[in-house]
């Protein structure tokens, strides 16, 4: 896991949608490509590859990783 501030400069300004899963799974959580087909974002068709800004596709993905759920799990200690 990559933990280095993200830098929206060194990343492409538009992506498909498997680099898109490559950088979310790099900086925020596991995604496959075909997953991404639900998320709402705005995809041009540039020579029949569906490509996404970079920049929402990550406020996606904070977005996402807000609003999960926080659970706790603990292991019982034996009797």
């Amino acid at each position: 896991m990559d933990f280095a501030p993200l830098d929206l400069s060194t990343l492409p300004v538009r992506v498909d949608r498997k680099a898109a899963a490559d950088l979310v799974t790099r900086y925020f959580f596991p995604v496959s490509p075909r997953s991404l087909e639900t998320w709402p974002l705005d995809w041009v068709q540039v020579n029949s590859k569906a490509t996404c800004a970079t920049a929402d596709l990550f406020t996606v993905a904070q977005a996402k990783l807000d609003a999960a759920p926080v659970t706790r799990t603990a292991r019982r200690r034996a009797a």
